[in-house]
């Protein structure tokens, strides 16, 4: 029986009960630096362009380091003079994510790419048998901070020890870099992590070679083999509450049933009877929705899982807070969707009411049944939104739709538009052909045809007309194929020279070489 222990930690409860390092106003903050507010949970990464990037959940943080001996804590008013950059992402070759609404699990790469990997067995083939242990829910918000990639078709698609490797340099912006990667604990030792600084601010730890990424599920999956068979093991235990319920998700390294005991105060003291809700079924994947809670009230709870042979695994008693209803629960308002197409490119702009993220999703056929679509986002939370779509094909309709979600959370999606992306550019003359000539004693017609639609032009002379001073002319300005103008107040025996000309609707003039003709006596 294969064992894997993540320890999963609130950042909201650790990060203030650790011994902060305090720091006054006049102190100059080193890029590289984990930093909150004293009177906040939140941590944010302080970054080399003197912006603050929050971490959004407890998993990407210990993606990253393995403890929160290094937080430097910032008076309120200090913190908020930093302005927000954005959110980081999971390191690269770590963890495995997964939308909460759909079955579909992602591996990371660089620069917050999500890359649907298409069977277990790929899966498996990166990280172990135990690589459903690393899988992160993660709620659709959360997903808009991320672009979707190339789906992992082949075990050649993707490596995780490459990926891990790529991970000392994560950009949210121009110059935004983590610091040195180091090996953690012994609970931690499969992670590969950046070091935090060090107790002198802008110092940081020497730099040790990362534990590759399949390396570590094939440690784990040696030590656990060692491990004494009867022994269940619970892990990353989540939750995500709202103002009236909460959604409680654990791991088990084996089948078994699934409890939660659950009350507003301490289970072991309560007078009031706790509540529960289980399920008998053998899974490993546990998820049960808590209902008729409380706005803003502080919930205690314990999970609890036995297999089939009657081993039982408890974990410790947790807290979770649930939302007030005061909380901002509305998605911004999206307006002034234009798209600004070009030959191979298209800008999309829109506004919203309150600052948010940027997202475009687009397919040159309907989203609905597009297996195609590309995303592209931007993390900045912002009212005034701009992407720029690359990679087009000329004179193609494209279907979009655009995403912005808040500082909370909620996300807003348009409905389906479309653009056409531009001809290109035409720069080749018309063709002309069949010049013919049609004379009489008086006048003269000029027919000839061109092979696009184009105007009609025709100059005449007595002499050449490189060097006549004297000549005449008839024109046209319909667009047509098939042309003909007559040359008038012509004397009777007489030669002309003459050339016809054509312009198509892009300006491309065609002119034919010079040529005689002679009225008749």
């Amino acid at each position: 029986m294969k064992k894997l222990i993540y320890v999963v930690v609130s950042l909201a409860l650790i990060a203030n009960a650790l011994a902060l390092m305090p720091v006054n106003a006049a102190t100059t903050l080193a890029p590289d630096t984990i930093i909150k507010g004293e009177s906040q949970s939140t941590l944010y990464y302080y970054a080399a362009d003197g912006k603050r990037y929050a971490f959004p959940n407890d998993k990407v943080y210990f993606s990253w380091f393995t403890n929160f001996d290094d937080v430097v804590e910032l008076s309120d008013e200090e913190l908020a003079q930093i302005p927000l950059g954005g959110v980081v992402h999971y390191r690269p070759g770590v963890l495995l994510v997964k939308i909460q609404t759909d079955s579909k699990v992602y591996a990371v790469s660089n620069k917050g790419v999500l890359r649907w990997i298409k069977t277990e067995a790929l899966a498996r083939a990166f990280y172990g048998d135990n690589w459903a242990h690393l899988v992160d829910d993660i709620p659709a918000s959360f997903f808009a901070h991320y672009v979707i990639g190339l789906p992992i078709m082949l075990i050649a698609d993707y490596d995780a020890d490459s990926e891990v490797s790529s991970a000392p340099s994560i950009t949210h912006g121009e110059g935004l870099k983590l610091g040195h990667l180091k090996r953690g604990s012994d609970t931690d030792k499969c992670r590969a992590i950046p070091a935090v600084p060090a107790h002198k601010i802008g110092q940081k730890g020497p730099a040790t070679p990362a534990v590759p990424a399949r390396d570590c599920a094939r440690e784990k999956h040696d030590d656990d083999d060692d491990e004494d068979d009867d022994e269940l093991t619970i892990s990353s235990i989540n939750v995500t509450s709202s103002t009236s319920t909460a959604m409680v998700t654990w791991f088990t390294d084996e089948k078994a049933t699934g409890k939660v005991t659950y009350n507003s105060v301490s289970l072991g003291t309560a007078t009031s009877t706790n509540q529960m809700v289980s399920s008998s079924s053998l899974v490993k994947f546990h998820s049960f929705l808590l209902t008729g809670l409380s706005p803003a009230t502080q919930y205690y709870y314990q999970v609890e899982s036995t297999d089939e042979d009657g081993n039982t695994a408890k974990s410790e008693e947790k807290t979770f807070t649930t939302l007030s209803s005061t909380t901002d629960t509305t998605a911004p308002t999206l307006s002034n969707i234009t798209a600004t197409p070009a030959i191979t490119s298209a800008t999309v702009n829109w506004n919203t009411n309150e600052a948010a993220t940027s997202v475009v999703v687009y397919a040159d056929e309907n989203l609905a049944t597009s297996s195609t679509s590309q995303t592209i986002s931007n993390s900045a939370l912002v009212t005034s939104h701009s992407l720029n779509l690359t990679g087009l094909t000329a004179s193609t309709t494209y279907y979009y739709i655009v995403k912005s979600a808040d500082a909370n959370g909620n996300l807003a999606s348009s409905t389906e538009k479309t653009f056409t992306t531009q001809p290109v550019a035409d720069v080749t003359p018309p063709i002309i052909s069949n010049l013919q000539e049609q004379t009489s004693t008086t006048t003269t017609t000029i027919n000839w045809t061109t092979d696009e639609l184009s105007t009609s032009y025709l100059k005449y002379a007595l002499q050449n007309l490189e060097t006549a001073t004297t000549s005449w002319s008839s024109s046209s300005g319909i667009l047509t194929t098939s042309h003909s103008l007559m040359a008038t107040g012509l004397t009777a025996s007489t030669t002309y020279y003459y050339l016809v000309q054509s312009t198509d609707a892009s300006g491309n003039i065609a002119s034919s070489t010079q040529q005689t003709f002679s009225t008749t006596p």
